[in-house]
């Protein structure tokens, strides 16, 4: 084995599947799973997905985690196609993917655990026990996976645990443990749960200080509460400026309400220039969505020219091009 991981750092495929082979042979599932991961990624090697599966195959039945799961990635996304299995039967893909991933949960991965946690959740392949999900992220959490951790506050929050009522209270520890390893969902989470009171006091600035984390992550609902905390200065310094900015952010990620108040921000030129054509993109394309403002569509019919008008649809049609093109 050390030999076979000395030639993989020198990208020698060859070499290293010579050193394991033997190994593998006898049975052993860590050099299994190693050479079949080298086939699979033909790491110095020609891919050979036959072999891959063959000793990846071999590696699960003897108890090697990540070759489970790795097999039942691979059978999910159908780059293999298990022995017998009809390529084309989606029911049999889906029961096996989900069949090796609780074996891979059972023999200790973290993600296995995660996975086979959201498909009790939602009854992927198996039948739907929020119990069994529970469960699974529980001991996933206990080993400190951010994922497991937010998920099961998730389901204390929706009050799948709790007959339907939601419980922000048993929801929050989990929210903590998992934002705390930088989890922005639960950073997000905290922040909402802060900013409404629920299952705590309203508290402005954890409310900023969360939304803020997760804003760093690029996540839109986090940069539109913590631009409208900050346009009121409500836990954090007032900066209407700063408060553009980040309504930019969100808006530019299709975030309707920020859209929104981005628009009527370059309407009354608060914190940004006032610009009608660029007020009049923003809103035009809220409205496509569905997010309707009667006093805003008031003040564009006394105060917008017919040329800001056109320019504003002009910008909004190349910004649906760019999203389209990404």
């Amino acid at each position: 084995m050390a030999q076979a991981v000395d030639a993989l750092k020198a990208n020698d495929g060859q070499r290293a599947a010579a050193f394991l082979r033997p190994v593998a042979e006898k049975g052993d599932p860590s050099a299994q799973a190693l050479l079949g991961q080298i086939y699979l990624d033909g790491i110095g090697i020609d891919q050979d997905l036959f072999e891959a599966g063959r000793w990846l195959r071999s590696a699960a039945a003897n108890g090697e985690p990540s070759a489970a799961f790795a097999l039942a990635e691979l059978t999910s996304d159908k780059t293999l196609t298990p022995p017998g299995m009809d390529p084309t039967n989606t029911d049999a893909r889906v029961q096996e993917a989900t069949r090796l991933y609780l074996l891979s949960a059972t023999n200790g991965s973290l993600a296995g655990q995660v996975e086979i946690g959201l498909r009790y959740a939602q009854g992927i392949g198996v039948a739907q026990d929020i119990i069994q999900a529970s469960r699974w992220f529980r001991e996933a959490a206990d080993s400190n996976s951010p994922v497991a951790q937010f998920n099961l506050g998730a389901l204390h929050a929706a009050g799948a645990l709790n007959g339907g009522t939601p419980d922000p209270v048993a929801a929050l520890p989990w929210f903590e443990k998992a934002a705390a390893s930088g989890h922005p969902d639960a950073q997000y989470n905290l922040g909402l749960t802060a900013a409404q009171g629920l299952g705590r006091e309203v508290d402005n600035a954890v409310a900023a200080k969360w939304f803020a984390a997760a804003a760093g992550h690029g996540m839109a609902d986090a940069q539109a509460g913590l631009a409208y905390l900050t346009y009121q200065g409500l836990g954090t310094d007032k900066d209407v400026a700063r408060a553009a900015e980040l309504y930019a952010q969100a808006a530019e990620q299709g975030h309707l309400i920020a859209q929104n108040r981005l628009a009527r921000l370059y309407v009354m030129g608060r914190g940004v220039d006032a610009d009608m054509a660029e007020a009049w993109k923003w809103h035009s394309l809220a409205l496509r969505s569905g997010y309707e403002d009667a006093e805003l569509d008031a003040r564009f019919t006394k105060f917008i020219t017919p040329q800001q008008r056109s320019d504003g649809d002009a910008r909004a049609s190349k910004w649906l091009e760019s999203k389209a093109s990404q």
